[in-house]
């Protein structure tokens, strides 16, 4: 096995783990994807376990959790003295290359004051080659720029295919070198705006019926058709770009050793549950795609590998993979030993769930800050005003069963509020709230965390003689 591999790290935003060909869904055009997964081992379980854009860039970048790195809302700049993934690869001898989407810079403004301006090369966090930008959701429309030069350039057309290409070069480029290295290719889809995809994809899905999850309210489908074939075009189409990285690969004679690994940053709710993007605890949010090719590791086989790996949990088990130290700054699992089929999973893996401050969609369905657990088989959450969440996810797939206060379940709900709290132990994370948390970091200005309630949210599944906490609304999402 090649002891010093490539590392091609791809990652899309706003994709969920469940929108996939190869994960069963009849909607999904995405056979080079699900080529891929045939051949790949795939992480069943994976999670982004504080569900929203800057927390988990943050996390990959760091391997830490969000109140270590301070990144725990959009825009928090994250310091540009961490030690990242990009340090550790390079200490290690690797070339270092980041293309496309970036969103850690920040804007202190609380505004989207930087979005769109120059990334000083020392808040590039130590990649050698950098063409980004920090946040655009214009992919017809979008620019970078490189490295320490400050002059703006644009992507050719929809930038997600003008990325790939960049980073095929790339690829191409280092095969042939002494170095190995590290890749990372950040697209902007599936984000919204949902009807920017190329014509040709948006084409194939223009009339196209939507099967939709179960977990969507009546009241909403007709909307989450409409944004559906939005969401689905950006996919078909990031297929496609994923072709053009693994045929780089391919053709350059690298496959044997080179890890590739195609994930995302969080999911997308879609109306599941009545709740529109991410931030939230339920499977669409939180469950995220996660394949990792290597043929000299696992062979031309796929396998299915049901672990919760989380984004902290990324950087300590690349490194670990590569053969490489891991850095003391380090506080996410290195699943490497699992991976490799050192050992097995037990079932009791878990991983932690978090939204540490209020803000944006939470503050808009008016809930509350909160921490759990997203087990092999469990969600099980509480929040400020105590549990919140519990599923069983093998009978209830759709987690349209809350059982919360069930007398049936309540040693279980005792366990996993017992397991949650030693994690919360582990992590010294004393759950305050979050208004706590911005007024002590200065981030009360930002206006996401200013955003009104417009609703309050009641499980749209609840049977008024069920057991579960009381105190809802009586305003139904569908409503």
């Amino acid at each position: 096995m090649t002891s010093c591999p490539n590392v091609v790290f791809v990652l899309a935003d706003e994709w969920r783990a469940q929108a996939a060909g190869y994960s069963g869904d009849v909607n999904c055009q995405t056979p080079v994807l699900d080529d891929l997964a045939a051949r790949s081992i795939d992480v069943t379980h994976a999670v982004a376990g504080c569900p929203v854009c800057c927390p988990y860039r943050a996390s990959l970048m760091t391997g830490q959790y969000p109140l270590t790195h301070g990144v725990y809302i959009n825009d928090v700049e994250l310091s540009p003295h961490c030690y990242s993934i990009a340090r550790a690869f390079s200490d290690a001898g690797y070339a270092t290359a980041y293309i496309g989407k970036w969103h850690l810079y920040g804007s202190p403004d609380g505004r989207y004051g930087r979005r769109e301006v120059f990334v000083p090369r020392e808040h590039q966090l130590g990649f050698d080659y950098w063409k980004g930008f920090e946040c655009t959701h214009d992919y017809n429309d979008s620019y970078y720029f490189f490295n320490d030069d400050p002059t703006r350039r644009k992507w050719d057309g929809y930038d997600a295919f003008a990325q790939s290409r960049d980073a095929a070069e790339y690829i191409r480029h280092h095969a042939g070198q002494d170095k190995p290295f590290l890749l990372m290719l950040s697209w902007g889809p599936p984000h919204a705006p949902l009807h920017t995809a190329p014509e040709e994809y948006r084409k194939r899905y223009a009339q196209r019926d939507m099967a939709l999850r179960p977990n969507v309210p009546p009241a909403l489908r007709d909307k989450v058709t409409a944004d559906l074939r939005g969401y689905y075009a950006h996919i078909a189409a990031l297929d496609d770009c994923l072709a053009i990285v693994r045929d780089a690969i391919r053709d350059a004679g690298i496959e044997e050793e080179t890890i590739l690994v195609v994930t995302s940053d969080h999911g997308d709710m879609r109306e599941c549950q009545g709740v529109e993007t991410k931030l939230f605890p339920w499977d669409e949010s939180v469950r995220v795609p996660f394949l990792l090719r290597w043929p000299a590791l696992h062979g031309s086989a796929g396998r299915r590998l049901p672990i919760p790996l989380d984004a902290p949990d990324i950087m300590p088990t690349l490194l670990g993979l590569c053969g490489l130290p891991l850095p003391d700054t380090v506080e996410g699992r290195d699943w490497s030993p699992l991976l490799r089929g050192e050992c097995t999973p037990t079932g009791e893996e878990a991983a932690l769930l978090m939204m540490p401050a209020e803000f944006h969609e939470l503050l808009m369905n008016g809930m509350k800050a909160y921490r759990g657990l997203r087990t092999i088989r469990y969600t099980y959450v509480r929040d400020l005003d105590g549990p919140w969440l519990l599923y069983d996810n093998e009978s209830d797939p759709y987690q349209m069963n809350n059982l919360i206060g069930n007398p049936r379940c309540a040693d279980l709900q005792a366990q996993l509020e017992s397991r949650l709290q030693q994690r919360l132990d582990e992590r010294r994370d004393e759950f305050a709230d979050g208004r706590t948390y911005l007024e002590r970091d200065g981030l009360t200005h930002y206006r996401e965390v200013n955003t009104e309630c417009k609703r309050k949210w009641r499980d749209p599944w609840k049977r008024s003689d069920s057991p579960g906490r009381s105190g809802a609304s009586d305003r139904h999402p569908q409503d």
